[in-house]
């Protein structure tokens, strides 16, 4: 599924994003997110989550900003362009959904498919 989310991205007008870029825009909150918080959520390493907002940063889906909640941090937020971006993916990753719901249940018969829908959504968390 994310492959083909990548491929339609870039056919949308975003070449630059990669699969890896999902673990920020699948775990950053509305009104932004601390590092720390981004590689915990992602379970990834500091270091990694860094280099990937840092790449997202450059490219104009993200900015630091100062957290006001606390002056002494910085949270990641996603720029206007960012979340354009979001919601895209989102819209293409629902049109990717019913294809394959689709395509299971004309080869599975509606039931199954329905209970292997349930499966795809479900968190695994």
């Amino acid at each position: 599924m994310l492959d083909e989310l990548v491929e339609r991205l870039a056919a949308a007008g975003y070449p630059e994003v990669r699969a890896s870029h999902s673990q920020v825009f699948e775990n950053i909150d509305r009104d932004g997110t601390r590092l720390t918080e981004l590689a915990d959520r992602a379970q990834l390493t500091h270091p990694s989550m860094s280099e990937l907002v840092s790449s997202l940063e450059r490219l104009g889906y993200l900015e630091r900003v100062v957290d006001p909640a606390d002056g002494r941090a910085r949270l990641v937020r996603l720029t206007t362009t960012g979340r354009a971006l979001q919601r895209r993916a989102l819209d293409e990753l629902t049109d990717i959904e019913a294809g394959w719901l689709r395509r299971w249940a004309s080869t599975l018969g509606p039931e199954l498919a329905g209970a292997l829908t349930h499966v795809v959504r479900t968190p695994l968390r």
